[in-house]
């Protein structure tokens, strides 16, 4: 059986797929730097593995009202960041899960981190950087096998 072709084909598509994410690194830097240009910018990640993944962006003034939000979504790479309505005016401490209840739920959750970054970093910290699915996958099946071994 020739395999070449197979090859060739695995190496299009990764050269393709390697192509649409600079396509979308573009996107995320375009839309920082145009938020980051009217103040402070509050990021909040949901990664997701199968599962559509979010980013959003809150560009927030010196007391913690958003100014503008953006956000990207979705499973492929061909998402782009959109504005996110329902947020200018309101402080990002007090988002509620009122304010997020008709978003999708990557976006609620992605928008509950970038408020606890916000709070984080304010207060003096660090953010911890978000696990990786396959991280999270690795940490659930150790916590499986050691519970087998007690």
């Amino acid at each position: 059986m020739n395999f070449w072709p197979i090859l060739v084909a695995l190496g299009v598509a990764y050269v393709m797929q390697m192509g649409f994410a600079v396509l979308q690194m573009k996107s995320f830097t375009a839309a920082y730097g145009d938020l980051r240009r009217k103040g402070k910018v509050a990021i909040g990640i949901k990664k997701g593995a199968f599962s559509s993944g979010a980013i959003v962006m809150h560009c927030v003034d010196d007391v913690g009202d958003i100014l503008d939000s953006r956000k990207i979504s979705g499973v492929t790479v061909f998402s782009k960041f959109r504005v996110l309505p329902g947020f200018v005016g309101k402080n990002i401490r007090s988002i509620s899960a009122d304010d997020c209840r008709r978003l999708p739920k990557s976006v609620r959750k992605a928008t509950d981190n970038a408020r606890e970054n916000y709070i984080t970093i304010m207060a003096g910290g660090t953010v911890a950087e978000p696990e990786s699915p396959l991280g999270t996958l690795t940490t659930r099946l150790k916590s499986l096998f050691t519970k087998r071994k007690e």
